[in-house]
């Protein structure tokens, strides 16, 4: 081998290695702006699901909200059930102590008692099972009962009088029908 031929291989081996390095450093940064493209899809893909993660948070409070003002709307409105209901028994026990008074006061109240045989009002109802669920009866009912009465017939005729109503009960026009 002579030198030129020697050179003529150094050369080239060079050349080849050049290139080598060459393509090698090519496809590093085709590989890196690879890379930078796809971090970059990456990017935007957890942005989007950052928005709906977001979004999805915002329903879920809301959603939670809702649950916690049906919530205190459901105790509201459980609470309102209980207040009208105490007001029906309260109504309820006004009936029956009204009843009681009517039946103490009217003679023949136990007359028809002793007719039915003891099982009960003309209504149905038996006194002893009255008694029974009405067990917070006071001796004052009589009283209670005159108070309401003259309360009311008191504001109504004081009504009628300030109306100009007629007390006969007539419903002529103008007359306020109380």
């Amino acid at each position: 081998m002579d030198t030129g031929q020697l050179v003529l291989i150094i050369v080239l081996a060079v050349v080849v290695i050049a290139v080598v390095i060459v393509a090698v450093v090519i496809g590093r940064r085709k590989k890196a702006e690879v890379n930078r493209h796809r971090a970059a899809e990456l990017r935007e893909k957890a942005a989007e699901e950052a928005i709906g993660a977001h979004q999805a948070k915002a329903e879920s409070a809301q959603a939670e909200a809702a649950a916690l003002q049906a919530e205190v709307e459901a105790n509201r409105l459980r609470k309102d059930a209980e207040r009208h209901a105490e007001k029906a028994g309260e109504a309820h026990n006004r009936v029956e102590e009204h009843l009681r008074h009517a039946d103490k006061l009217d003679p023949n109240a136990q007359a028809d008692r002793d007719r039915t045989g003891d099982r009960g009002r003309a209504d149905g109802r038996n006194d002893a099972h009255d008694r029974d669920r009405s067990t917070d009866a006071t001796a004052d009912d009589g009283e209670r009962l005159a108070r309401d009465r003259s309360g009311r017939d008191g504001a109504a005729r004081d009504g009628a009088a300030r109306d100009g109503a007629a007390r006969d009960g007539s419903t002529r026009e103008g007359d306020r029908n109380l």
